[in-house]
């Protein structure tokens, strides 16, 4: 067969169908019983595809049929004969032109069960009647060659995705029950080798923080190794040659992609565990303790918050940052009165803690902090600017009620 014809078949504009019984004919591989034999048996399978998938009586039903009919044929034909004329010609000639069509659907059948997407779980994929009826309608070939291409990567890189978790003691039961990307956990074994570490494991988000600050620190021990190898390179040769050109792809990525971001000194430790931990497979993504993380990954917003979460505490210290005052998570009721007192005389400047939050507070906490305390000072703004209000009674009321405000002790 010419290199080309395969080419060839996939761009000629007619269905395949046609050009090999064209082929056939003149090559006298068909002859007139044969051709009667197919003029015979396409009607009845054009009724049958019609009633699969609408009415066998309406006749726009019945011409889509037989679009949908020639469509499996010329894919069952193009894809048995490699795009080869004379072969698929002589398998026209000893099947049935029911059979080939029945061919054509089975094909179609197989590229359904194979994963649309390289995810563990069990997706939602439809019926393969729908999937039929879109299918069938499809007259270029490469469509189908795309498609069952992506479909066998995707086959490949899940398992992969179950050899990786393996590795990291994750077992393909507990991947199934996640609605997860294969090469997430594929990019989370790779991390791990190209680092040196010997005995791998799923990490928590805070070992993931950890991980990140080390390479950050240490640098990316990838560029050297005993044996004269990159450990990338390395860690990529244990693995089973089935797997190697997906894991050289994922540890390309890791030095390509993600290296230059945990390098760059310009990112924050919990910007870049942000940006990175939807790449990578990480155990528990509500993370176990939350003081723990934050002080890993956000030292200034520890220092001030001095690990107090409750929302009074955090209101008060945004407050204090809004009046351009010192930073505390609480207040005396006399402090909190001066501090009204100043915000009425100099102003409220709410977005000076907005800068604060964006800049400090751990990311995963920023958009709920943020809604929070945009929440409190579209209410603070009426109390706290009340010119009415001359005595502060209702601003520090108010305060109280909101804020971590430590009431005098009456003598």
């Amino acid at each position: 067969m010419p290199e080309n014809t395969f080419d060839i078949a996939l761009i000629d504009q007619r269905p395949f169908f046609e050009s090999v019984l064209r082929y056939g004919v003149a090559q006298s591989i068909i002859d007139s019983e044969k051709m009667a034999a197919i003029a015979s048996e396409a009607p009845k399978g054009m009724v049958q595809i019609a009633g699969a998938f609408g009415s066998k009586y309406l006749r726009p039903e019945i011409e889509a049929a037989r679009k949908r009919i020639v469509n499996l044929v010329s894919l069952y034909l193009v894809e048995m004969s490699g795009g080869d004329l004379d072969v698929a010609a002589k398998i026209l000639r000893d099947n049935t032109f029911l059979s080939l069509s029945r061919g054509g659907s089975t094909l179609l059948k197989a590229l359904f069960a194979m994963p649309e997407y390289a995810m563990f779980g069990r997706a939602e994929k439809g019926s393969v009647e729908d999937f039929l009826e879109f299918w069938s309608l499809k007259e270029k070939n490469q469509d189908y060659r795309t498609a069952l291409e992506q479909r066998r990567a995707n086959s490949m890189e899940i398992e992969a995705g179950y050899w990786f978790g393996e590795e990291l003691g994750l077992s393909r039961s507990l991947l199934q029950e996640d609605d997860v990307e294969a090469v997430s956990v594929i990019r989370s074994a790779m991390l791990m080798r190209a680092i040196g570490e010997t005995e791998l494991s799923i990490l928590n988000q805070i070992e993931f923080a950890t991980v990140l600050e080390s390479i950050r620190v240490n640098g990316f021990k990838a560029k050297s190794s005993k044996r004269g190898k990159p450990k990338a390179q390395e860690a990529v040769d244990e693995i089973p040659e089935i797997f190697q050109e997906i894991a050289q792809r994922v540890s390309q990525e890791i030095i390509s992609q993600d290296l230059p971001k945990i390098q760059d000194a310009g990112i924050s430790l919990d910007r870049l565990v942000y940006e990175l931990k939807e790449r990578y497979f990480i155990r528990d993504h509500e993370v176990e303790d939350t003081s723990d993380y934050d002080a890993l990954v956000s030292k200034e917003w520890t220092r001030l918050t001095k690990g107090k979460t409750d929302i009074d505490s955090l209101l008060t210290l945004f407050l204090c940052f809004s009046a351009d005052v010192a930073p505390k998570t609480s207040l005396p009721e006399k402090t909190a009165k001066t501090l009204v007192k100043k915000i009425r005389n100099e102003g409220f400047h709410p977005e000076l803690a907005i800068d604060w939050i964006k800049a400090c507070a751990p990311h995963e906490k920023q958009e709920g902090l943020l809604d929070d305390w945009n929440s409190f000072v579209e209410d603070a703004q009426v109390y706290l600017m009340d010119d009415w209000d001359t005595s502060y009674s209702g601003a520090v009321r108010f305060l109280s009620e909101n804020c971590h405000v430590e009431k005098a002790i009456k003598k």
